[in-house]
């Protein structure tokens, strides 16, 4: 009879139903983003780049940034010299934002993604994160092209 108790009480504590009892730890919640850059009809050269990946959320404080990169070259096939990068803007529950490596394709444009996957921690409750992609142009005096993805929510901070 004492067995039998012991294994309903833990049943119970398990599932979260006996008051006072632990509730289990949330899972990781993960949320994709596919971003990238325009080409400028006006530079002969221009390029593109783009982004996608998963953000992986693993609680109010942390978050792993799985991004893939590309540099594309510009519709006539030719590329500027320069690469594509990736940055991860973090946005803290307290109004403060920092900024994060993400990615970078430095090796010619093409069609292969280069790939980099990062976790993060802080000692500050996360609001949001958001995705940049930049896209350097050599011919306009080495201003960047932006994409931003869409602001990913942290769903532990609410």
């Amino acid at each position: 009879m004492r067995k039998l108790l012991k294994v309903g009480l833990v049943g119970l504590m398990s599932a979260g139903l006996l008051v006072g009892a632990s509730v289990p730890a949330h899972a990781s919640q993960t949320y994709g983003f596919n971003v990238s850059t325009g080409y400028s009809e006006y530079v002969p050269n221009d390029g593109n780049a783009h982004a996608k990946g998963t953000i992986t959320f693993h609680g109010r404080n942390a978050f792993t940034a799985n991004i893939g990169v590309r540099d594309l070259c510009a519709p006539n096939g030719k590329g500027d010299g320069f690469g594509a990068y990736t940055d991860v803007r973090i946005r803290f529950m307290d109004g403060t934002q920092f900024a994060v490596y993400g990615a970078k394709d430095t090796n010619g444009c093409g069609t292969a993604f280069v790939w980099n996957k990062k976790y993060h921690q802080f000692g500050k409750r996360i609001r949001w994160v958001q995705v940049l992609v930049h896209e350097i142009d050599a011919e306009r005096n080495y201003n960047k092209d932006t994409g931003t993805s869409r602001l990913i929510d942290n769903p532990y901070t609410g």
